[in-house]
């Protein structure tokens, strides 16, 4: 039997002319996914808020004196954004009233991306250290330990999405 003749660049051409994306679908997948990690964000936050390594927190979250200099603890200025398809879909006030970005943050049209970050001026410090004092690392640890996990967030937040479509 006689091999089957390869299709030729002109019919292929034919089918790809034929293939309509559902854009509608395609919108649903990348909000479902941008549902889950917000979700995601949320969860890292929080763990990370606990402090580094679970001790020490004393020295980063006293809401004594947080009230006495008038402004939030380190561990209290954690906030999580979520860019869609280039646009922000979720995020902190602060992001959100300023439309700003973290500086030489690329939001690609195409992408779904989660930014986790401490408002902090100081967290930078506590996070990779100084040359005074060792490095306390308490938001990548939290970001290893959740993103492992993403799936339990956006898998289900992306069929809600898509069983809404028409």
């Amino acid at each position: 039997m006689p091999s089957p003749k390869a299709p030729s660049a002109k019919l292929i051409a034919r089918r790809e002319a034929k293939i309509v994306m559902n854009k509608a679908a395609v919108d649903a997948l990348q909000m479902g996914m941008a549902d889950g990690l917000i979700m995601l964000g949320k969860e890292i936050i929080a763990d990370a808020s606990q402090g580094p390594g679970g001790s020490g927190v004393g020295s980063l979250r006293d809401p004594k004196k947080a009230a006495e200099r008038g402004t939030p603890m380190m561990l209290d200025t954690g906030y999580c954004s979520v860019w869609a398809m280039g646009k922000l879909v979720f995020g902190s006030a602060q992001v959100a009233a300023s439309k700003n970005k973290p500086r030489g943050f690329k939001t690609p049209k195409d992408q779904v991306v989660l930014v986790t970050a401490f408002a902090s001026p100081l967290s930078h410090f506590a996070e990779q250290g100084t040359v005074n004092e060792i490095a306390r690392p308490f938001l990548l640890p939290a970001f290893n330990r959740g993103v492992p996990g993403a799936a339990k967030f956006v898998v289900p937040a992306m069929g809600k999405r898509i069983r809404a479509v028409p």
